[in-house]
């Protein structure tokens, strides 16, 4: 039910429909909410605390999926080969039960033999799994990034994983994740659109990453009402004077689903080697992320024809029903979705696994980089 609901309206925030006025008090509150609490960081009411390494917080100011962790991952993986030491953090906890769910103020380490865990969330499991660094969870974002340090002071940087709206963690860099199929969609803040903060937050960033900017161009009717004259998404996005970078995906490969992350390699297939080995047979994708219409369209743009398509709720916590209900000889999924259903390997063969890197301009790393080397720590 409750994947339902998150489904229609992230389907329904993408354009204004008449229900949105009734929903517009609690918008206006919401931003009246929004703008205290930035009034009291700025006034010293609240305070930020300061980690004594710089921190990167890759974040979004919409609901749902726009390609964080993958950005994430690539930059903890570009520093660790450029001689820093990163660590992650990350909020982490999926839907479990109030019963499940680790009280706040409990931080917990994140490593690879926690996959198929329901208690930590798909990108957790998966930034412990591909990228060899500490990935540590909590509700309390400083707290969290204190402890790893305790436990790792060899660690000379945090990359937080989300985060852009949890201003207790002062931060050294922000960077901005905007979806290019979604834009903004309505351009209204919660509940009747899907704004966690105002489109001018992005002002005050530091950079933003266009994911997917291919696609970019027909993207006016996901713009802010106040917009809608620009041509483009891009167009947009440069009036507020901000550094842009593109995101893209790359290498593509394809797998069967195994036990272990180690155990993929080996059977890697290019999309053109999985479409001839799967030649007559009946493949269907899953995906339970932020936006999986991203994921079966880059499938389908690979070349690979899909039976059909099949979209589960944000973070989804797989059943062995789940997959019993998907009519196919194959099933496809992203790395999110395999860290959660590797249980049912050897219950179900037909489980298979697309992986891709982000892709992302050098001047990307080299931007970061230069923004963290000016930050003075004792």
């Amino acid at each position: 039910m409750a994947g339902r609901v998150e489904a229609f309206f992230l389907r329904e925030w993408q354009h204004a429909s008449a229900w949105q006025i009734l929903l517009q008090p609690l918008s206006w509150l919401y931003r009246g909410l929004i703008a205290l609490r930035d009034m009291a960081y700025t006034r010293g009411y609240f305070r930020a605390e300061r980690i004594d390494v710089p921190v990167i917080v890759v974040g979004n100011i919409t609901v749902g999926g726009t390609g964080k962790t993958p950005i994430v991952l690539a930059l903890s993986q570009w520093l660790a080969t450029h001689g820093a030491r990163p660590g992650i953090v990350t909020r982490g906890y999926t839907r479990t039960s109030a019963a499940h769910r680790p009280p706040e103020s409990v931080i917990q380490v994140v490593t690879p033999a926690h996959a198929c865990s329901a208690t930590f969330s798909d990108e957790a499991l998966l930034l412990a799994e591909r990228s060899g660094r500490p990935v540590f969870v909590g509700a309390k974002r400083a707290q969290v990034a204190q402890g790893l340090r305790k436990k790792f002071p060899e660690t000379n940087v945090i990359v937080c994983d989300d985060g852009l709206q949890h201003y207790r963690l002062k931060r050294d860099v922000e960077i901005a994740v905007v979806d290019g199929t979604r834009g903004f969609g309505n351009g209204h803040c919660l509940p009747a659109g899907p704004l966690r903060e105002p489109v001018e937050r992005l002002r005050h960033v530091d950079c933003i990453v266009l994911n997917n900017p291919n696609i970019d161009g027909h993207l006016q009717a996901n713009l802010p009402e106040t917009a809608r004259q620009s041509l483009s998404l891009r167009s947009y996005l440069a009036s507020f004077n901000v550094p842009i970078f593109d995101m893209t995906y790359q290498r593509a490969r394809l797998s069967k689903l195994h036990n272990s992350d180690a155990s993929h390699a080996s059977g890697e297939l290019s999309p053109d080697a999985f479409v001839e080995a799967v030649a007559g047979k009946r493949v269907v994708a899953i995906a339970g992320i932020g936006n999986p219409e991203r994921f079966f369209a880059h499938v389908r743009r690979l070349g690979i024809a899909l039976h059909d398509a099949v979209a589960f709720p944000d973070h989804h916590v797989y059943q062995l029903q789940d997959l019993g209900g998907v009519t196919a000889d194959i099933i496809l999924m992203t790395e999110k979705d395999a860290v959660k259903c590797r249980e049912f390997v050897g219950v179900d063969d037909r489980l298979w696994i697309m992986r891709v890197d982000a892709a992302l301009p050098d001047a990307f790393f080299e931007f970061v980089l230069k923004k963290i080397d000016h930050v003075a720590r004792p």
